[in-house]
């Protein structure tokens, strides 16, 4: 079998392998696909598809860790775009890795010979990076374990532009875990688009991940205020919070078949509340990737500043822009997309 030439740069596996060039160009595709939405929702009609691109694709997910947003947010964006998606690994039907299973190697063979596109999401850091070498496919890193989520980052800044405009005139803060893979990509993903003011708001005694030091190094080269903050209410003076547990720790590794994670409360300084929001009388957009535990209130929800359900809403249309890129064999230009964590030996 001759095997298609697709370009270097076909995969998205990290932050690193996005450009300015390549953001502009995804924005661009994300809100055209909103406008149609819009249209459509108005009745307007919209410009018919042309003949050659009718044919639908086939976007298989490969995923060992559970996923709602992700997964689903995938499979409603090949949907809308008239593709078709299968789910190319299943911890209770798949053979892959049981006793009287196969390889992966052979299973990537043979779910590549039924696909267009590979999604990946695994507690295995290294797996995106494995099947990317395997497969000739574009591959997408949909999460693997606590290194990175390039498309969540990308949505985010999407959230970010479609509801406070553009993010160099902004002050973001982020609390966060700093070893959270969303949180990681989204710090070096600003690098694009720098903030006037980053601040980052953590557990004091806790080491900052070096991958979150360097993307925060990367910012105040480029101008940015750097700060750094140990309680939640030294945000809500910022134009955006991005906002997780303090400890994923119990959940970087989790969602593997039946285990269940219990969850924990976060303690006080990082719990963002409607009262702390009220009492600073802040109008700081919330965002949080989710789920959401402890950290964020419900009694937010009701407020003009939760941005987290219109941040999942607005992740179709992203998603959609990063597939329709991706089959058009669209390369992303940033910095080699597959060197990341080494193969096992």
């Amino acid at each position: 079998m001759q095997r298609p030439n697709y370009p270097s740069g076909k995969d998205l596996l990290s932050a690193d392998a996005v450009s300015r060039f390549d953001l502009d160009d995804i924005f661009e595709r994300a809100e055209r696909h909103l406008r149609d939405e819009q249209q459509e929702k108005a009745g307007i009609p919209l410009e018919p598809v042309p003949t050659h691109r009718r044919r639908p694709k086939v976007i298989a997910t490969l995923f060992d860790q559970r996923s709602t947003r992700t997964r689903l947010g995938f499979q409603a964006a090949a949907a809308r775009l008239g593709h078709q998606s299968i789910d190319a690994y299943d911890t209770d039907r798949g053979r892959m890795g049981s006793s009287t299973g196969e390889s992966i190697e052979d299973h990537i063979h043979t779910v590549e010979l039924y696909s267009d596109l590979l999604i990946v999401r695994s507690h295995l850091e290294d797996m995106p990076y494995r099947v990317s070498r395997l497969s000739y496919l574009p591959v997408i890193n949909a999460g693997n374990g606590a290194d990175e989520h390039p498309s969540q980052a990308l949505i985010d800044l999407f959230a970010i532009r479609q509801m406070r405009g553009a993010i160099e005139k902004l002050s973001i803060a982020l609390s966060s875990d700093t070893r959270a893979r969303f949180a990681i990509s989204f710090a070096k993903m600003l690098r694009l688009t720098p903030p006037k003011r980053f601040t980052l708001c953590c557990l004091p005694d806790v080491p900052i991940n070096p991958a979150m030091r360097e993307a925060m190094t990367v910012l105040a080269g480029l101008g940015t205020e750097i700060s750094l903050v140990h309680d939640v209410r030294h945000t809500l003076d910022h134009d955006i919070l991005n906002i997780q547990m303090q400890d994923m720790s119990k959940f970087a590794h989790a969602a593997l078949g039946s285990e269940a994670v219990d969850k924990e409360k976060e303690t006080e300084p990082f719990t963002i509340t409607a009262q702390k929001i009220l009492e600073a009388r802040s109008d700081t957009l919330i965002l949080n990737p989710l789920p959401r535990f402890s950290e964020l209130d419900t009694s937010c929800d009701s407020l003009p500043n939760a941005g987290y359900f219109r941040q999942v809403q607005l992740s179709v249309p992203m998603r959609m822009a990063i597939l329709e890129r991706m089959l058009l064999g669209i390369p992303w230009t940033g910095q080699a997309a597959a060197s990341g964590p080494p193969a096992p030996p």
